[in-house]
């Protein structure tokens, strides 16, 4: 077994070494790295068992946790409880309404805007456009019709039931926005990426009553694509029916913002077992210094914490990562960092206070850095640089790299080496090396 004082030991000059190499980056100019190709075009057969027969359908959680939902639209919309053609209302292009649960009900109502309710509905209920129009939901443009239910604990869920390539246009638009045609190759890639993460976890969420959030908890949704976003809308109908398997399976498409130099290792990162396409990778050109993400604004940042700042961000974070005693977090003694991957991503920390010791592993260690708003630390590629006195830990300052949690593809990364003239597929197997591409439908 390793000693930790040990590992962190190392950890800790392999990640100044890391970080004298990238405050280098500033100076270097960009090199050129040859496109290397993901197995050449889509195969058109794909190996058994991934394998479709059409274009799925996808759930996507868009509203969850309130007691009402907001729904209007321009044009001719309907409501009416699923399983059934009678309507419950028939809008035309009317703002404000609401499907709502009242107090100490165990139903769902439809509210008009003047506030008349319908009857009780035992749910769920399914809005559904007659135009073609987007339905809008709180607020927001969906596509396809958007199914209302009531939860076991009283809350209402808004699920949009809507074609997955549809869908895709919505998430490839809200992850990489508009960087412009230079970067149509990393739009692709980001479509490929994100129709294989959709497509590994149809029916994962089944108990919450869709197959994905439609957040960060899984893929970002901006629901309906606007006109401005024409180049994501291409890039997802370039690559129809295309995701990269894995000796034959689906892989865990993981992506993030910014690797800050060096991509993770899954099992570093999350509870998961080790993937031979979700390694470190080095996101720069052989030879070169001038990594691909180098132009994010979070390729490099600093957080500092006096003594009170962490003793006040701890007692947030603390209960909701470890098991405390009775007595609570207590008052912080010290904090350290026990061991960091060769790259220089934190392993684990251990909080000392005085009620015991805590220790925090893996991308938790973001959690346990969030910040009064919940804003979790912009990853766990850091430096740790503690100060201390007499009394114990008397500040600490964080001085990091990249922004999420490191595993697969960085889209910043992406869209730097579309922009040297790899296409999608150098670019997807750079970042989950041994993939290939197939059409699954």
């Amino acid at each position: 077994m390793t000693d930790p004082r040990a590992a962190a030991s190392l950890g800790r000059s392999l990640v100044e070494r890391f970080f004298l190499v990238g405050a280098a980056v500033v100076v270097l100019g960009c090199g050129g790295e040859a496109s290397r190709g993901a197995g050449g075009s889509a195969e058109v057969e794909p190996p058994a068992p991934e394998r479709f027969t059409a274009e799925p359908t996808v759930r996507v959680g868009i509203a969850w946790g309130d007691s009402a939902v907001r729904i209007g639209g321009d044009g001719r919309w309907w409501l009416h409880e699923a399983g059934s053609s009678r309507p419950i209302a028939v809008v035309e292009g009317e703002e404000g309404w609401r499907v709502v649960r009242l107090p100490f009900e165990r139903s769902l109502r439809a509210e008009r805007p003047d506030g008349f309710l319908s009857q009780p509905h035992r749910g769920p209920l399914v809005a559904a456009p007659l135009e073609g129009r987007p339905l809008v939901v709180n607020g927001t443009p969906y596509p396809g019709s958007v199914e209302v239910s009531l939860r076991p604990d009283g809350s209402v869920t808004a699920v949009d039931v809507v074609p997955m390539e549809t869908y895709l246009e919505g998430v490839v638009a809200a992850e990489l926005g508009t960087p412009g045609p230079a970067a149509a190759e990393a739009l692709r890639a980001q479509a490929i990426a994100a129709r294989t993460y959709a497509l590994k976890r149809l029916g994962s969420r089944r108990a919450e009553g869709f197959d994905l959030y439609g957040g960060v908890e899984d893929q970002a949704y901006a629901g309906r694509a606007s006109p401005a976003d024409s180049l994501a809308v291409a890039a997802v109908v370039d690559t129809r029916g295309e995701a990269l398997v894995y000796n034959g399976y689906l892989i865990d498409a993981f992506y993030h913002s910014t690797c800050g130099g060096h991509t993770a290792r899954v099992e570093q990162v999350f509870d998961a077992a080790p993937a031979p396409y979700l390694v470190s990778v080095r996101d720069a050109p052989p030879g070169s210094e001038a990594f691909w993400c180098r132009e994010s604004r979070y390729f490099r940042w600093r957080v500092a914490f006096d003594e009170e700042e962490l003793q006040r961000t701890f007692e947030r974070t603390l209960p909701g990562l470890v098991p405390l005693p009775a007595e609570g977090s207590g008052e912080l003694r010290d904090v350290e960092l026990l061991e960091s991957s060769p790259e220089g991503r934190a392993l684990a920390v251990r909080v000392t206070t005085s009620t015991g010791r805590f220790l925090v592993t893996e991308n938790d260690i973001r959690r346990l850095f969030a910040d009064e708003e919940g804003r979790w630390l912009r990853s766990t590629l850091f430096l740790f640089r503690p100060t201390r006195d007499a009394s114990g830990i008397a500040g600490l300052t964080l001085v990091g790299g990249g922004w999420g949690h490191g595993v697969g593809m960085c889209q910043v990364g992406a869209m730097g080496r579309a922009r040297a003239g790899q296409d999608h597929r150098a670019i997807l197997a750079a970042y989950y090396p041994g993939t290939r591409i197939v059409r699954v439908y």
